[in-house]
């Protein structure tokens, strides 16, 4: 097995920042970038304000998705371009800041690394910006593309925090973390502050099917417990995740404004245990089979005869059980917002029907649609975005009764031993 390697300084070729005002195409919004596919780039990103007039965008890219070649016959490198373009709103034609930086990377050993960085940008206090951002594989000729929100209206909001690990000082490109680990959490001004923390430890229900219409129950925001930490003179304050929930970091007691810290598991988001494989199964198990499965004195034995009973042979309940809990993985990744991604709107319709063959995105809606786009007739999920002050990752699906005859013949089709649509 390979060794992985976190590389933390990369080599920047070329790189350009220019101020514009001309015109270029707006986001077509047709996208899918939860599609699953081999040798695929999935870069993290975020973006930090660290000041009233620059902020930084932060990337991370695995090795293992990239294309090595050996051009000068010598090394083997990555070639890597990733641009950005900044505009008013999600659909604006107009260019305010635009920018580029090369990366090549020589890995003649072939270790698995990350390569991570930072690029500035020009973004002006108090206002909201999206950031369009492409990482093409030069080596490859194939490339990733996404667009990102820039909330700087106001200093309070998460993006006004970097948080970096203690064991290494890299930048923590998740909201996640494990039990015990340290981080260090930097706020954009060089101030010692009072940093007010709300704890939270709730257990939420997984998302209802699409064809339910019952009022979700409203979220609780009086905090578990309440504490204080104050910032260094550097604007800076170590912190440990010591328990399962998670942790509301805000400057202002009265806001909810703020960075959001959580621990869902060690494994997360993988599925490792015989307790995570369960409760995914509430959405194709009938009340008693569930209850069976969660009060069984040996849970991984009779998850693996529920897939036996559902696949008939040993061959196919491993390949069954392969997509299933790969898909919960891939919907962790993607859709986790204050709750695991495959509890979620979007984490159970992707969990169940895999991925959409085509998302038309707006900045506030994202509609998944299975089959044909010219197809009136074909599936489709339309999901809104939630106002929510822990993540801006939460979207709500706008559920109907037409779902129930499609929901329960997908879910028919798992039992049967078989993932509904390919991946």
């Amino acid at each position: 097995m390979k060794k992985l390697i976190v590389l933390f300084v990369v080599l920047v070729i070329a790189a350009c920042t220019s101020s514009t005002r001309t015109s270029s195409s707006g986001s077509t919004a047709k996208t899918n970038n939860y599609k699953r596919e081999s040798n695929a780039m999935r870069p993290a990103f975020m973006i930090y304000h660290s000041s009233d007039t620059i902020s930084e965008l932060h990337f991370k890219i695995a090795s293992k998705e990239l294309l090595y070649m050996r051009p000068d016959a010598i090394n083997f490198s990555s070639n890597v371009l990733i641009s950005y373009k900044l505009v008013n709103n999600y659909e604006s034609k107009e260019i305010l800041d635009s920018g580029s930086v090369r990366l090549v990377d020589s890995n003649n050993e072939g270790l698995e690394k990350y390569l991570i960085g930072k690029m500035n940008f020009k973004a002006i206090f108090p206002k909201s910006y999206y950031l369009r951002v492409t990482v093409t594989d030069l080596n490859r000729n194939s490339s990733y593309k996404t667009t990102l929100a820039v909330d700087k209206a106001s200093m309070l909001s998460r993006q006004n925090f970097l948080v970096r690990s203690k064991q290494d000082e890299a930048p923590v490109f998740r909201n996640y973390l494990k039990l015990e680990e340290q981080v260090q959490i930097q706020y954009r001004m060089a101030s010692s502050m009072s940093l007010f923390v709300r704890y939270y430890n709730r257990t939420f229900p997984l998302a209802a099917p699409p064809f339910s219409l019952t009022d979700p129950q409203p979220f609780q925001y009086k905090a578990d417990s309440t504490f204080v930490l104050q910032l260094s003179d550097k604007g800076t304050v170590d912190f440990t995740m010591n328990k399962d929930g998670f942790y509301h970091f805000v400057l202002d007691s009265t806001k909810r404004d703020g960075l959001t810290l959580f621990h869902f598991n060690d494994a997360f988001p993988e599925v490792k245990t015989a307790d995570a494989m369960i409760t995914p199964l509430r959405y194709i198990t009938s009340r008693e089979e569930y209850t069976a499965l969660t009060s069984s004195t040996n849970k991984k034995a009779d998850v693996e005869k529920f897939w036996l009973e559902c696949t008939g042979n040993m061959e196919r309940a491993k390949e069954v059980i392969r997509k299933f809990y790969t898909r919960v993985n891939d919907a962790n990744v993607h859709f986790s917002s204050y709750l695991e991604g495959w509890k979620t709107d979007r984490g159970m319709i992707y969990l169940i029907y895999g991925s959409p063959n085509t998302i038309y995105r707006t900045a506030n809606t994202e509609n998944w649609i299975y089959g044909d786009a010219s197809n009136i007739n074909s599936l489709q999920f339309m999901f809104v975005r939630v106002d929510n002050p822990f993540s801006d990752n939460d979207f709500s699906l706008e559920r109907s009764g037409n779902y129930r005859q499609q929901w329960y013949m997908a879910v028919d089709v798992w039992r049967q031993g078989r993932a509904y649509l390919q991946d």
